[in-house]
């Protein structure tokens, strides 16, 4: 007996798999970006580190928006 689905639901379900390997991918781009900018934070001078600092916090809140979305 053969089972008919709706080629709807294919496509639907192809693109929440692509969907979700860009999201997991934006995420891992994400935390290295914030690796780095913890590294030039230690690295910064004391007139920059307001800077990086700030840079740190907003890529937490990306990182964190991000893995929600997951």
């Amino acid at each position: 007996m053969a089972v008919v689905i709706p080629f709807q639901d294919i496509v639907r379900a192809r693109r929440r798999a692509e969907e979700h390997a860009c999201a997991e991918r934006c995420v891992e781009i994400i935390e290295l970006n914030l690796r780095l900018a913890l590294e030039m934070f230690d690295a910064a001078p004391p007139a920059e580190r307001a800077l990086y600092a700030r840079r740190v916090r907003q890529l937490g809140l990306l990182l964190e928006y991000a893995v929600d979305v997951l």
